[in-house]
């Protein structure tokens, strides 16, 4: 599988992340698990990720690595994937 890297943001402070796939407008936002949303755009194809709650997920761990890992697998199964 092809490594990629995406365009992250994190805020600390709302202790959330957005994990932007694509540059793309959205059409529609799918809540896959709790705390986890993905932006599709019209072709249904993944835009973003948003992840609420980032430090009860990943901890003092790395967000960056943790981010790319759940992208990677909702990619590779976007309708099934859960997310958690």
């Amino acid at each position: 599988m092809q490594n990629r890297e995406y365009e992250i943001e994190i805020d600390e402070e709302a202790d959330s992340a957005y994990v932007r796939v694509v540059r793309a407008s959205i059409a529609r936002t799918t809540e896959v698990a709790d705390g986890i949303l993905v932006d599709f755009d019209a072709q249904d194809e993944m835009v973003g990720v948003e992840v609420l709650g980032v430090h009860n997920r990943v901890g003092d761990g790395d967000k960056v690595s943790y981010l790319n890992g759940l992208v990677t697998g909702l990619r590779s199964h976007p309708r099934t994937a859960a997310a958690e």
